[in-house]
Order: C-alpha cells, then sequence, then structure tokens
C-alpha cells in the first residue's frame, strides 16, 4: 500500500460525492468575491465548502450525504492507519490523536465513560451555519467509518448536538442512526462498550506501527509548520488598529510574500482568512466588553465604510453585530 503524504484536500472529497470541481470554485468566488487563488486557498477547509454544496445541489442535507463518501483513501498514512487498527475503539483514539493532520479545524475528544465512550466534537471556526454543516458531515462519517471499517451496523447510540433542530431534521434518520437531541452543551457521541471492541477487518498490527509513526512523524512536522499561522495571528492582534498588510507581515518574518504564501496555503489557511478571524474576534470583544458604536468598531477594524463590516460580521457570525451585543448582555 502506498501511504501518500499529500495534504487532504477537501475538494478531492467533493469531487467523490458528484460535484464539478469547478462549479465549487466558481460559486465561491462569486458568493464571496475572491479570485481564483483565493478561493482554492479557503477551499482547503471543508466549512467553506459546504456552503456551496448546499447551493449547488439545493439539498439542506447535502453535509450528511458527503459524510457518506470514503474519505480514507485522501487521507493517506492517517487513513491507513486507521485501517490497520485492532478495533473500532483503537480507531476512535487514533482519531482523536491525528485528526488534526487534515488540517479542517476540528478536534475529537474521546471520553471514557462507565458503559462506554463519549466522542466529542470541536468545531473551531466558522460561522453558525459552517459550523452546524461541519458537525453533520463528521458524525455522518463517524457511522459510515464504523461500518466500512468494521462491517458493521453501529448500535442505537445516544447523539446530542449544540444547534437548533433545523427544518430538515427528517433526513438525519437515514444518516445518524442514534437517539438525537438538539440545543445540548456539547456534540458528542456515545457509544457502549460492546461497539469499541468490535474487530476491525483490515486489522495489520504489523502495518498499523508503520503508519503510525509516519502519522507521528506528520505530526511533528504539521505542528512546527503551524507556528507560522501561530506567528501572524500575534502580530495583527497587537498591531490592532493598523493591521500590516501581507507585505509587511512578510517583511517581519524574513521571507517573501509568495513564501509566506505557500506556508500558509501548506497550513490551509490564507493571509485574508487569519486577517477576518482575528478582526472577528476583537469585533466580538469590542461589542461584548465595550460601549464603542458599530461605527467606532468598524473604524477600529480598518474598515471605511461601517456598511462592509456589518456585512463581514454577518458573515462571520450569522448575525448583525448589535444582535450580537444584544444576545452577549442577555448571556
Amino acid at each position: 500500500m502506498n501511504s501518500a503524504k499529500h495534504a487532504f484536500q477537501p475538494i478531492e472529497l467533493l469531487e467523490r460525492g458528484g460535484y464539478d470541481r469547478e462549479a465549487v470554485y466558481t460559486q465561491l468566488m462569486a458568493e464571496q468575491n475572491l479570485s481564483r487563488k483565493e478561493a482554492e486557498a479557503r477551499g482547503r477547509l471543508l466549512i467553506y465548502l459546504l456552503p456551496i454544496a448546499v447551493a449547488l445541489s439545493q439539498r439542506p442535507e447535502a453535509a450528511l450525504q458527503l459524510g457518506q463518501v470514503n474519505g480514507l483513501p485522501p487521507m493517506g498514512a492517517f487513513g491507513f492507519a486507521l485501517q490497520s487498527c485492532t478495533n473500532l475503539g483503537h480507531a476512535l483514539n487514533l482519531m482523536q490523536r491525528y485528526y488534526p493532520l487534515i488540517k479542517q479545524d476540528i478536534r475529537w475528544h474521546t471520553i471514557p465513560m462507565a458503559e462506554g465512550m463519549a466522542l466529542r466534537l470541536s468545531v473551531e471556526t466558522g460561522s453558525p451555519e459552517q459550523k452546524r454543516l461541519m458537525t453533520e458531515l463528521a458524525f455522518s462519517n463517524c457511522f459510515f467509518m464504523a461500518r466500512l471499517l468494521t462491517g458493521r451496523a453501529p448500535p442505537a447510540s445516544e447523539l446530542t448536538l449544540q444547534y437548533p433542530k433545523p427544518h430538515y431534521h427528517r433526513h438525519y434518520r437515514r444518516f445518524l442512526p442514534a437517539r438525537i437531541s438538539f440545543d445540548q452543551p456539547y456534540n458528542q457521541l456515545f457509544l457502549p462498550t460492546e461497539a469499541l471492541h468490535w474487530p476491525v477487518r483490515s486489522a495489520n498490527s504489523t502495518g498499523h506501527v508503520l503508519f503510525r509513526q509516519q502519522c507521528e512523524e506528520l505530526l511533528h512536522a504539521s505542528n512546527h509548520i503551524e507556528n507560522t499561522s501561530a506567528a501572524i495571528r500575534r502580530m495583527l492582534m497587537l498591531s490592532a488598529g493598523d493591521f500590516p498588510g501581507i507585505d509587511q507581515v512578510a517583511a517581519r518574518l524574513h521571507m517573501s510574500k509568495s513564501t509566506l504564501g505557500r506556508r500558509l496555503e501548506s497550513e490551509s489557511t490564507s493571509f485574508r482568512a487569519i486577517t477576518d478571524q482575528v478582526k472577528n474576534l476583537l469585533a466580538k470583544e469590542y461589542l461584548t466588553n465595550t460601549e464603542l458604536s458599530v461605527a467606532d468598531i468598524a473604524h477600529l477594524l480598518d474598515y471605511t465604510d461601517t456598511a462592509n463590516f456589518r456585512r463581514a460580521f454577518v458573515r462571520w457570525n450569522g448575525k448583525t453585530p448589535n444582535a450580537y451585543r444584544h444576545s452577549a448582555m442577555l448571556a
């Protein structure tokens, strides 16, 4: 087997699900006013592609359907490590450690419990809609992968979700065979002890050692590379109110603009995406902890037009700045 080490490409997952690559990028460029290069950089995160899949298919359950696509081959060594595990519980613990390798800004946490295990999902970036779609895909894929690895249908389980019940919730039954409750503290799937001991059909203890070692090497390299993004975030935070451009940031990091772009692309992000994340974080802090007007906040975040700031804030958070401030006051 060839455990290819290329980075996971979300667009490949969409193509496996029947979507046309060009149509996806064209829609993304049109909706977010991006260049082709910016669209490809942003398209390295599934959270940006899932709303496009919904729009192109005109099916609100598109993320659930994409969760039924086999994503193991594009995962390289991580995918082979999962397939070589001894049992389902082993695979879930391995997923917690190595899922960061596919760089999708989500984290899995396995929590041992008296009668089984809770698999908790944290979606770290995105608007409420994007987080909902990512959660749907992730848990749909969990059930699909359990069947693929063990050859058995998952037992009746309990699934709790943080967001309100969507209008298309009846579709959940097809993809999430569990007792589901919404508006809960966590996105979490409980699996009984019996299921954790189900053997993986392609278990290979010898191969597993090799694939896991490859994953360790990739994880170490990934953590080193991610320092570039962290350095840029710190720089932008310290420069709040006078945000440097990409040329200035590249110079301060002692690299060319093109090298910086390649570094960020390898981390599944872009300078624009990091800038948006920092501005959104600061905007929410200002709205929650100060009495500054929306216009003043827009000015502090380098927006010359308050309307543009409002549109950006809605894109990031799914609500207007005033609505966010009101909900924060009630919390």
